[in-house]
C-alpha cells in the first residue's frame, strides 16, 4: 500500500488514537513524499496536522491548497483557521474578510456568513486589538453562542448533511432548520465541500447527538473515500471556548453516521 494515500492516513490515525502523536506525524508526512498535487488530499493532510498541533506545517499545507484552488472559498477559510491556530491573527482576519466579501459560486452557499461569524469571534477573543479598518462596522458584532458545530468535507460535488439532536430529542438539519430551543442550521450544501454550521445561542443542559448523512459524491479522490471533519465548539466567541475536532472517512452513499455526542452543562 506504499503508493496509496489512504494507507498513511489510516495508519497515522491509528497511532494518533493510541497517543503516539510523534509517530503519527512521521507516518503522516509520507504523504508529502508522494508529490501529489491533489488539493483534496492536501486539505485532509492540513486538517490532520492541525489536530496533531503542528499548526505551522498546517499553514504551509493550506498555502499550497490556496495556490491550487484559489477560486474556492474553502481554500482561504482553511488557511485562515490554520493561521489563527498558529497565532497569525491579523492574517487570519484578513483572509476571513476576503471569504466574507467575495461573490463566490452559488454552490458555496452561506460560506460568506460562516466566515463573517468566525471573523467576529476572532475580533472578540484576540488577546491584542487587530487592525479591522477594512471591515464595514455594520458587519461587526459580538455574537457568542453556547454551541457551534461545523461539518466540512474534502470531495467536491458531494452532498453531506449535518444533523444535531438536542436533549429534548428534536433534530436540526436542512429539512428542519430551526428548533424550539433556538437551534439553527445553515443552508444545505449539495454541490461543494461545505461547511454546514449549527448554532445555538442559549443551550439547554444535557446531551447533544451529532450525525452526518452522506448522500454520496460525484467525484473520486486519491484517498478513495470522502473525509469528513467535524469541529465542535462550546461557548464559541468567548474567552472560555472549548474546541474538539473529529475526522471520519466515509465510503458508500446513503449512510447516516453517528459522529458522536457531547454534554453541555
Amino acid at each position: 500500500h506504499g503508493g496509496t494515500p489512504g494507507f498513511y492516513l489510516d495508519v497515522s490515525d491509528f497511532f494518533r488514537g493510541a497517543g503516539e502523536a510523534e509517530l503519527a506525524l512521521r507516518i503522516l508526512t509520507n504523504l508529502a513524499e508522494l508529490k501529489l498535487e491533489d488539493a483534496a488530499l492536501l486539505r485532509v493532510l492540513g486538517h490532520r496536522l492541525r489536530q496533531l498541533g503542528h499548526h505551522r506545517l498546517a499553514v504551509q499545507t493550506f498555502e499550497e491548497v490556496l495556490r491550487l484552488r484559489e477560486e474556492e472559498p474553502q481554500s482561504r477559510r482553511d488557511l485562515a483557521l490554520a493561521c489563527q491556530a498558529e497565532g497569525q491573527l491579523q492574517r487570519a482576519l484578513d483572509l476571513l474578510w476576503e471569504v466574507a466579501t467575495t461573490p463566490w459560486d452559488t454552490r458555496f452557499r452561506d460560506v460568506n456568513l460562516i466566515a463573517l461569524g468566525e471573523l467576529n469571534a476572532l475580533l472578540a477573543t484576540a488577546p491584542q486589538p487587530l487592525d479591522a479598518g477594512r471591515i464595514d462596522p455594520r458587519l461587526r458584532a459580538e455574537l457568542p453562542v453556547d454551541i457551534r458545530v461545523v461539518l466540512n468535507w474534502d470531495t467536491d460535488n458531494s452532498d453531506m448533511d449535518l444533523h444535531v439532536i438536542d436533549p429534548r430529542g428534536e433534530p436540526c438539519f436542512y429539512g428542519h432548520n430551526r428548533t424550539a430551543i433556538g437551534g439553527r442550521i445553515s443552508a444545505d450544501v449539495t454541490g461543494g465541500y461545505g461547511p454546514e454550521e449549527f448554532l445555538l445561542k442559549k443551550a439547554l443542559p444535557g446531551t447533544y447527538q451529532v450525525k452526518a448523512h452522506f448522500y454520496g459524491t460525484g467525484q473520486q479522490t486519491t484517498i478513495g473515500a470522502t473525509t469528513v471533519v467535524l469541529e465542535l465548539y462550546l461557548r464559541y466567541g468567548t474567552g472560555r471556548m472549548e474546541n474538539k475536532s473529529i475526522t471520519l472517512r466515509l465510503e458508500g452513499p446513503k449512510r447516516m453516521v453517528d459522529v458522536g455526542a457531547f454534554t453541555f452543562q
